[in-house]
């Protein structure tokens, strides 16, 4: 069977119209996937916060130390050059991912209007403070109920992208 050549770029742009939206549609998808992503990173530096904080404790000055401290000095069996540098760049960008949180953070409270500053007072007591709040206990400091505080925590979770990130996480409609 032999397409004639009407039938033939018939064919051609249905299959390239396909394509088209199928690109289209594939593009959109990964937009969202990034934004999810940036989200979910954000929500798990957050998260860990805490524990980044107390990782980084003394950290400066446990970093001076060591620069000053020669391997002779060390009372380590086996040493490994190449683990001694593992570890002080762990703890250099630990330390590095705590400024960066406290920065954002201190940009987001900024950004706040008088009437915004309950959303980040919550996300503050919830990732933030050196005493761990629970969702109730945030609840009874600034007088709502539960389900109030989450919506808080989403509302100051969905400015934080562009605060953390910029204008790439900024999604333009196309």
């Amino acid at each position: 069977m032999k397409l004639t050549d009407k039938q033939l770029k018939l064919i051609t742009d249905i299959a390239s119209q396909n394509a088209i939206k199928a690109y289209r549609e594939d593009q959109v998808k990964r937009e969202k996937e990034k934004h999810d992503t940036r989200l979910r990173n954000i929500k798990l530096l957050l998260k860990h916060y805490r524990s980044l904080v107390l990782h980084c404790e003394k950290l400066e000055e446990d970093l001076v130390k060591f620069e000053d401290t020669s391997i002779q000095d060390l009372d380590i069996k086996e040493i490994n050059l190449e683990s001694i540098e593992s570890i002080k760049q762990s703890k250099t960008k630990s330390l590095a991912m705590v400024y960066f949180v406290r920065g954002k953070m201190e940009a987001y409270k900024r950004s706040c209007d008088e009437e915004e500053m309950k959303y980040f007072r919550v996300l503050e007591m919830r990732y933030i403070t050196s005493k761990k709040y629970t969702i109730q206990d945030i609840a009874d400091e600034e007088n709502v109920d539960v389900r109030t505080v989450h919506r808080y925590l989403n509302r100051a979770l969905e400015e934080l992208p562009v605060i953390f990130f910029g204008v790439d996480a900024i999604q333009f409609e196309k």
